[in-house]
């Protein structure tokens, strides 16, 4: 099964692999309302409290994003990304995939998430509403069901990811 994640089109992915939200140098201001706090160790816990390992997870999609021509940020994503692919079946047998957990929903500007735990054979491939994706209204992913993929190390190796789009 194919999984898609979108990157900055200014990355190191297919050299240093996907980097969990732990593993990352960037800044975490989106988590700071949620979090409580703007320190990063703080939102780190904060993550973790979420589920455990969300600090060591990556994003992804089971599908790229399908623009419906109603939201301009989702076709700003789609059009300013690198999209990157990886095979979850190779990369579960390969020991690195602690849990799998499902993103099916939540409020606007990312309050109240609905996570669940599911086995990868249990990953819906069925199609997603882009359609429903709204910025303006703060629900841009959060009524897109996606997965996030925690991982022992926090890193996706490269070896995995393959180049969709550049």
């Amino acid at each position: 099964m194919k999984l898609y994640h979108y990157a900055p089109l200014d990355n190191t992915v297919l050299s240093d692999g996907l980097l969990s939200t732990a593993k990352l140098k960037k800044d975490l201001s989106c988590y700071v309302r949620r979090a409580g706090s703007n320190e990063r160790e703080m939102i780190l816990q904060w993550l973790d409290k979420t589920f455990p390992g969300r600090s060591r997870s990556v994003s992804c999609l089971t599908e790229p994003i399908k623009w419906q021509g109603n939201d301009p940020v989702l076709k700003s994503i789609a059009d300013t990304s690198a999209l990157f692919s990886f095979e979850g079946e190779a990369l579960v047998n390969s020991g690195e995939v602690e849990a799998v957990w499902c993103k099916d929903g939540s409020q606007a500007n990312g309050f109240a998430e609905k996570f669940y735990p599911v086995q990868f054979h249990e990953i819906d491939v069925s199609p997603l509403p882009w359609e429903k994706c709204n910025s303006d209204k703060g629900v841009l992913y959060a009524v897109i069901r996606h997965y996030l993929i925690v991982l022992k190390s926090g890193v996706l190796p490269p070896q995995y990811l393959r180049l969709e789009k550049a």
